[in-house]
């Protein structure tokens, strides 16, 4: 096969495969197979052209698929958790794969979440029943003291729901330019205003928190089962924003305050962990749902931008081309030895220094890299690998030209 197939709108089997152990993953066609079958990743299509052998090809977009795939199941093996996974990120899955694991997920959650239990006297404090999903009567960070239940489950429900409601409350304020809810209220005991309870008569914040707060009677799985496709990939939008600039504070809370040094999580780890556990996810995700329709509470904020899945460090793509071009210039080859690609895939520092390693090789063979690149101008059809187009055309020009004075002379 030519060094330019694969390139268009089908990848091969096997270039698949050598796309995963370059990246540090060993699979097999079974577990392709088995994969297409799941319907994590789309169907083979037919080869372009009839040849010896057999040969298995995929939609162009399976490679990077199926890195994040062999990523992911180092935390988890569970494929219906590998569906939610991968439609969280943005790659494209049939909603039936996701409801059904977030349908699995709600009844689960409803069963370990009765009404009316524990009491307060089984928690360590107080007396009279409260259910275990009625937290935002608690004072924020709670979950930090001593007193909370004793299930993790329940645990985690109750702390991903505080969490989440107050911050997304406040960051949708701050968003919309609204800062009065950090300001208190002047109002009389007795004004009318007051006796408001009408949400949209407050900031968008709190008319999305008390939203949340009604959502909180509502079993998980029922809201599961109110979502159509539109508002479900709405919510999930929406909550990402969210969950993403949640973090962003919890990593800054950390690296200023650090760890609490009493032995229990810390608030910037907490919100950070909002963003990355899927149990959380979930939970942020229906407690959002219930005011995405609402556009008093959304408009003037840029809820709608599409997002899809990050590209890997080195893509499928780039891939083919470093491969080519180690064959035609052996020196690149030291770039890709295992243990520097390991390293690119495994941190954005890793990738940072192997790209500046790649830019100086450019550098250095530029010459030699033109002429490899137009040997092969399909895998070439915009900006090589690590190469600034402007910069190096014009070095490569002027290489060239003096390389030709010195053939004449």
């Amino acid at each position: 096969m030519s060094s330019s197939e694969g390139t268009g709108s089908w990848e091969s089997a096997q270039d698949i495969l050598d796309y995963l152990q370059f990246a540090g993953f060993e699979m097999t066609r079974d577990q392709l197979a088995r994969l297409h079958r799941r319907r994590l990743i789309d169907q083979p299509i037919a080869p372009p052209k009839l040849g010896r052998g057999s040969v298995t090809n995929y939609p162009t977009g399976t490679a990077e698929r199926m890195l994040r795939i062999a990523q992911l199941r180092n935390s988890t093996k569970q494929l219906d958790e590998l569906a939610w996974r991968l439609w969280w990120e943005g790659f494209s899955i049939e909603p039936e794969l996701v409801r059904t694991f977030l349908l699995r997920r709600a009844v689960r959650w409803d069963e370990q979440s009765p009404d009316g239990v524990p009491t307060e006297s089984e928690n360590g404090g107080g007396t009279g029943p409260k259910g275990n999903r009625d937290v935002l009567e608690e004072v924020f960070f709670q979950h930090l003291k001593s007193g909370s239940p004793s299930n993790a489950a329940k645990r985690q429900l109750e702390r991903g729901s505080e969490l989440y409601v107050e911050f997304a409350g406040l960051l949708i304020d701050l968003l919309r330019g609204d800062l009065s809810s950090l300001n208190g209220s002047d109002e009389g005991l007795f004004n009318k205003t007051s006796r408001l309870s009408n949400a949209r008569a407050r900031s968008p914040g709190h008319a999305a928190l008390l939203a949340m707060r009604e959502e909180f009677d509502v079993p998980y799985s029922e809201i599961v089962e109110s979502l159509d496709d539109q508002r479900l990939n709405r919510a999930r939008t929406v909550t990402r924003q969210l969950l993403g600039v949640t973090a962003n504070i919890g990593e800054i809370v950390q690296e200023v305050f650090g760890s609490t040094g009493r032995g229990r999580e810390n608030v910037g780890k907490s919100l950070v962990a909002l963003a990355d556990s899927p149990d959380e996810q979930i939970l942020a995700l229906l407690l959002t749902s219930s005011f995405i329709d609402d556009d008093s509470v959304l408009d003037g904020v840029d809820f709608s931008r599409p997002f899809t899945a990050n590209a890997p460090a080195i893509t499928y793509r780039d891939f083919l081309r470093l491969r080519y071009l180690a064959q035609e210039i052996p020196g690149l080859a030291n770039l890709l030895t295992p243990n520097r690609v390991k390293k690119v895939f495994e941190s954005e520092q890793g990738a940072k220094e192997w790209r500046a390693s790649l830019e100086e090789f450019s550098r250095d063979f530029a010459i030699e890299l033109e002429m490899a690149m137009d040997l092969e101008p399909a895998l070439f059809d915009d900006e090589p690998p690590g190469i600034d187009p402007e910069e190096d055309k014009i070095e490569v020009k002027s290489k060239k030209k003096i390389q030709n004075d010195r053939r004449r002379h």
